[in-house]
């Protein structure tokens, strides 16, 4: 899942963050939710995935979540 072999290499984790990280550097601050239908009108990634990259990048300390649901990267 991370990295995949088949046909749809861009529905990989690795590749679906990157756009993540990119919705984020945009606007940092936002709640989940907007970045999730943000993410979800641009690229077309389901909620599976976005949730995985999420939990991919706060795992690689590559970004964070505050108590109030915005979402930041980790300088």
């Amino acid at each position: 899942m991370l990295l995949l072999n088949d046909i749809n290499p861009e529905m990989s984790v690795y590749y679906c963050a990157s756009l993540l990280i990119k919705e984020i550097e945009n606007k940092e601050g936002q709640d989940i939710v907007t970045l999730y239908k943000t993410v979800k009108d641009k690229y077309h990634i389901s909620l599976k995935v976005f949730a995985y990259c999420l939990d991919w990048l706060y795992l690689i300390e590559a970004a964070k979540v505050d108590k109030e649901g915005g979402v930041f990267l980790c300088t």
